[in-house]
C-alpha cells in the first residue's frame, strides 16, 4: 500500500500544480482522485489498527502521527478551499499532495 499511496499523492500533487500554472480549473477526474486518495489512506489506517490489535507495533511512535496527518490533510485542504477562489484550489491540493508524498515516505520509514 506504500507504493500506491506514494504514487497517487505524487500524481495529484503534480497534477494540481500543472492545473494551477496552466490556469485551468479542477476537473471531475482531479476531484475523484482526491476522494480515492482519502479512501486509500483511511483503509491503510484501518489495516494499521488491525495490525496493532494483532500485536504488531510500529518501529517508531512517530508512525502514528504521520498516519493521522495523512488522513486529515485533504479534509483540511478542502475546508481551506471551500467557498473561496476556485483558481487557487488546484494549488492548495497540489501542495497538499506533495506534502502527503513526503509524509508517506516518512510513515514508511518509521513503520518497521
Amino acid at each position: 500500500m506504500f507504493r500506491a499511496g506514494l504514487f497517487i499523492t505524487l500524481i495529484f500533487g503534480i497534477w494540481g500544480l500543472v492545473l494551477y500554472f496552466r490556469k485551468a480549473p479542477s476537473s471531475g477526474g482531479f476531484r475523484s482522485t482526491l476522494v480515492l486518495t482519502e479512501a486509500l489512506f483511511i483503509v491503510q489506517g484501518l489495516v494499521g489498527i488491525a495490525m496493532f490489535l494483532g500485536g504488531r507495533r510500529p518501529h517508531d511512535g512517530l508512525h502514528w502521527l504521520y498516519g493521522i496527518l495523512l488522513v486529515i490533510v485533504l479534509p483540511i485542504a478542502a475546508t481551506y478551499t471551500s467557498g473561496r477562489d476556485t483558481r487557487r484550489e488546484p494549488l492548495v491540493y497540489g501542495i497538499a499532495g506533495l506534502f502527503m508524498a513526503g509524509l508517506t515516505i516518512r510513515a514508511f520509514t518509521t513503520g518497521g
